[in-house]
Parts: structure tokens; C-alpha cells; sequence
């Protein structure tokens, strides 16, 4: 590695991973299992943070909470009462029926509305007992009129993308992609959202308005459940098969003005723990990637075709340094020779080790057809397993190693047990 191109690296591995390096190394071998990945189940409490505080732990996957997370941003006082008032003529939805039509005027006394979820009484002890309410408006704009959204659901949706905000300890990134991802979540005591996986392959932030939440997570095993994560079916209340699959890890809480962080693949559940109706929105941020959380666990996120494995395309990306190089499917012996072949590509002198000239130069200038091009920071966490500050042609290549043999796993599986 050239003397000037030296620094850009172990200026980015020293941001990344100053503070307890230790407890952040990752496992050489292509699955990590979660205990060794994460070291510990902490889900750090921060207040008044900067970027560069939480960018490790963004870009490692690792949940937390920031209390004072929704300081500043125009919806901070958006609480249950606010959105009846201000938006008297939309309608929400209570979850926990197979319907998705709005059936609820918000102007209605909704917050005293206590109902239980058909199998509650089967739900593991901690899940949420009682329904809450869902306000995904933002589809609005979309070919949904069937929904019943209320009166004139295009201003309301305008007018939660222009109050959208990026939090002061995230980066400066679009705001408008933020305000159109938005869903609003009520949830009067004792309600809240049964373990599930959602569909991003962005991180997402949730603000807490009011109230107050308990959050529950836990990353899907290695060899995901072919029914998937829909609401609270990981609870086998419906399958009893599945009873005990739910093993949280991380639990955090929430309190009003707090924000959240979930990442793409992350089972999570919710519940209200305080006396008041608790009020927040859900919103996912591009910038930056959970990098090392899907090299850690690609391998079965792979499999969840319905949610996060649909997300090849930010890990493809990564692998080839936003190069655009296509990963075939492949068993391990093919795929080595291909990624011995493409890391010496990038190892432009040949010295074993990728310099940030040369990440940069493979992945070519950037373009408008390139929305989801990652930084060098992003590329740096994805491809460095060992932590030491450096990435070699040997990570490179066991990154598409990783990749490929994972994708030929999922073309591999027979047609009935596909996810």
C-alpha cells in the first residue's frame, strides 16, 4: 500500500473501531454465528451523540437507542392527540385482522379502543398483548384506493414527507425518500406490534413521540424458518411447532423523544409500557449501510426471499466495490477461482492489500444509475472480517466466496422449501 493511500484506510478502520476494537471482531468464516458477531447483547443508550459515535454501531448492526433521538425534528411533538386534531378526516387500521382497509376515522375516540389479539393468550410471556394501530398513508400516492385512506390523502401524505427531517446525529442525506418510507404506529397500554421482519433493505429509524416502548430483537437463525417472519407466527401461536423459536436478544427501551434503530433482517417486536398512548413513525435512511451486518449474516438472510433477501443487490455491490461486476452463483471450489480472479482485479500492484485508490478506481466514477453506490467507510466495514485496519485481496475474495455460494445455495433449494 502506497505511503499517501496507507492513512485513508487506517483513518477509517480507527474511526470504525476505536473503543472496545475487541468486542467488535468478526469471525474469518463466511457465517458468523450471532454470539460471536456481537460479542455481547448491549444495546448501548446514547444522549446528545454525534455521527461518528453511532456510525460504528450502524455499520456493525448493532441495535441502541438515542434518547434525545427526535430533538429538533418538526413531527417531535406529533403524540396520538396531535395527529386526531390535525388529521381528523384520514382513517388508520387496527392491526391484527387479515384485512388492510383503514376502517377507523382518526377523529375517532380510537386511543380508549382495547382489543387483544385473537391468540394472545398463546403469545410468550413479554410479547404484546393488545392490537395497535397502523398509519402507512404514505402509500397513499400509491395505487391503493381500496384502502379507504380519508379525505384528500394526498396533502396529508405532503404534509408528513415535508415535516420529515434527518435527526442531528445521522448524516445529511434526502429527506423526501425518508418522509415517503414513513408508517405511524399507535399503540394505547398494553398494545404494540408482534415479532416480525420487515421488508427493507435500508436501516430503519423509529421516533417515539409519546409514551413509552419496550423493543425486542433477535437475528433469524441460520437456517430460516420457510414460513417466514410475518406478525407473531415466530410466537407458534398458530404452529405450535414453532414455539421457542423466539429467543430475543437485545431488548431496549424507549422512551418519548427517543429514537430507535432496527436493521434490515432484524426480528423485532414492540409494546407499550407506559400509562399514555404512545405515537411514533418509523422511517428508513440510505446513508450508511449496516456493511458488516450483511457480511455477517448474508448467508441466511439470503434465504428469507420475502423480506431481506431480496436486499442482493446492496451486498452484491459491496462485494465488487460498487464496480457493477456480475456474481454468478457458484459452489465454493468455482467461486474461489471467480474471486481470486476479481481480487487480484482490484489488487492493482499486486501486493496483497486494497488501498482506498483502489476500491476507488474499480468501482469506477460515480453516476445517476448508481443510487445505492456505498462509501468507502460502508466498503471498509464490509470487507476487513479481521478488524486489523486493512482490507486484503484474501477478504475480497472470500467476500465473493460469501456471496456466491450463498446465492448458489438459494438457486440450489428445492421449489418447496424456497422462502
Amino acid at each position: 500500500m502506497a505511503p499517501t493511500q496507507a492513512p485513508a484506510i487506517a483513518a477509517v478502520a480507527a474511526l470504525l473501531f476505536a473503543g472496545g476494537a475487541a468486542s467488535l471482531l468478526l469471525p474469518r468464516a463466511p457465517e458468523a454465528s450471532v454470539k460471536d458477531y456481537y460479542s455481547s447483547f448491549e444495546a448501548p443508550r446514547l444522549d446528545n451523540t454525534t455521527y461518528s459515535e453511532v456510525q460504528k454501531l450502524l455499520l456493525q448492526g448493532r441495535p441502541f437507542v438515542v434518547l434525545d433521538g427526535a430533538r429538533g425534528l418538526p413531527m417531535a411533538s406529533w403524540d396520538c392527540d396531535f395527529v386526531k386534531k390535525e388529521f381528523p378526516d384520514s382513517r388508520i387500521r387496527q392491526e391484527g385482522t387479515d384485512s388492510d382497509v383503514n376502517a377507523v376515522k382518526m377523529s375517532s375516540d380510537w386511543t380508549s379502543l382495547v382489543k387483544p389479539f385473537k391468540a394472545a393468550k398463546r403469545f410468550p410471556p413479554g410479547a404484546p398483548k393488545n392490537r395497535p394501530f397502523y398509519w402507512d398513508i404514505a402509500k397513499a400516492s400509491q395505487d391503493e384506493k381500496h384502502r379507504k385512506w380519508g379525505k384528500k390523502p394526498r396533502e396529508v401524505v405532503q404534509k408528513i414527507v415535508s415535516s420529515s427531517a434527518v435527526p442531528y446525529w445521522l448524516p445529511n442525506q434526502e429527506t423526501t425518500s425518508m418522509g415517503s418510507s414513513s408508517e405511524m404506529w399507535f399503540h394505547p397500554p398494553g398494545a404494540g406490534a408482534p415479532a416480525h421482519m420487515d421488508p427493507h433493505c435500508s436501516t430503519t429509524v423509529s421516533f417515539c413521540f409519546s409514551g413509552r416502548r419496550k423493543w425486542r430483537m433477535m437475528v433469524p437463525p441460520e437456517e430460516p424458518h420457510p414460513s417466514g417472519y410475518f406478525d407473531g407466527e415466530i410466537y407458534g401461536a398458530s404452529d405450535p411447532k414453532r414455539q421457542g423459536e423466539w429467543q430475543p436478544t437485545f431488548e431496549v427501551e424507549a422512551p418519548a423523544g427517543s429514537a430507535v434503530i432496527v436493521y434490515p433482517g432484524m426480528v423485532h417486536e414492540t409494546v407499550s409500557t407506559g400509562e399514555a398512548c404512545s405515537s411514533s413513525i418509523s422511517q428508513t435512511f440510505d446513508v450508511p449501510v449496516a456493511a458488516a451486518y450483511y457480511r455477517a449474516f448474508w448467508p441466511r438472510f439470503a434465504l428469507i426471499g420475502e423480506d431481506v433477501g431480496n436486499c442482493g443487490y446492496v451486498v452484491s455491490g459491496m462485494v465488487t466495490f460498487n464496480s457493477r461486476t456480475r456474481i454468478s452463483p457458484a459452489k465454493e471450489e468455482e467461486a474461489r477461482k471467480a474471486g481470486k480472479v476479481f481480487a487480484s482485479k482490484v489488487d492493482k500492484d499486486g501486493d496483497g492489500k486494497i488501498s482506498a485508490a483502489e476500491m476507488e478506481a474499480i468501482g469506477g466514477k460515480a453516476s445517476k444509475k448508481q443510487p445505492n453506490r456505498r462509501s468507502l467507510e460502508e466498503l471498509v466495514s464490509f470487507h476487513d472480517v479481521d478488524r486489523d485496519g486493512e482490507v486484503t485481496a484474501k477478504e475480497v475474495e472470500e467476500s465473493w466466496v460469501m456471496y456466491a455460494t450463498a446465492m448458489h445455495r438459494v438457486k440450489s433449494r428445492p421449489r418447496q422449501q424456497e422462502l
